[in-house]
């Protein structure tokens, strides 16, 4: 179907940012429609497998992925599905200056023809409350750093 985005500009560095956006267990916590996040394997790299437990606009989905991309301090992707729904989350970062980097998050979800109007209705969904999760990752960040 179609890619969901949204990106914030947030006063803290790189790799600040990028050690917050990539806990995986942190996900529920500001990502739309995750309730529930586990990293299967020991540590976070290429080809790690993640467990996510979707909210109600994706019908309670469970999703098994893969890191299909993980570049410090740039970079996390992760593809996977779940019966018929299928799931890329991209969380891309960029250094605008020492103390500045902007976030850009990136949903993609897709499912067979017939199944068409529910990812269209969970995209609707997850795109109103991209604003809403933008403003919990950067309450994650400031209590990071407070």
């Amino acid at each position: 179907m179609g890619t969901i985005t949204t990106t914030v500009e947030l006063p803290y560095p790189v790799a600040d940012v990028f050690r917050v956006a990539t806990r995986i267990g942190d996900l529920p916590r500001w990502m739309p429609e995750v309730v529930d996040a586990e990293l299967l394997d020991p540590s976070l790299r290429v080809g790690s497998r993640v467990r996510l437990k979707l909210g109600p606009a994706t019908g309670g989905a469970e999703i098994t992925g893969t890191v299909k991309e993980l570049a410090e301090p740039f970079s996390l992707v992760i593809a996977g599905s779940g019966g018929p729904l299928k799931v890329n989350v991209r969380v891309l970062l960029a250094s605008l200056d020492d103390a500045t980097t902007r976030i850009t998050l990136e949903l993609d979800l897709s499912a067979p023809p017939f199944l068409g109007f529910i990812v269209k209705e969970a995209e609707r969904r997850i795109d109103a409350e991209l604003p809403g999760a933008m403003e919990r990752f950067r309450a994650l960040m400031d209590a990071e750093s407070g």
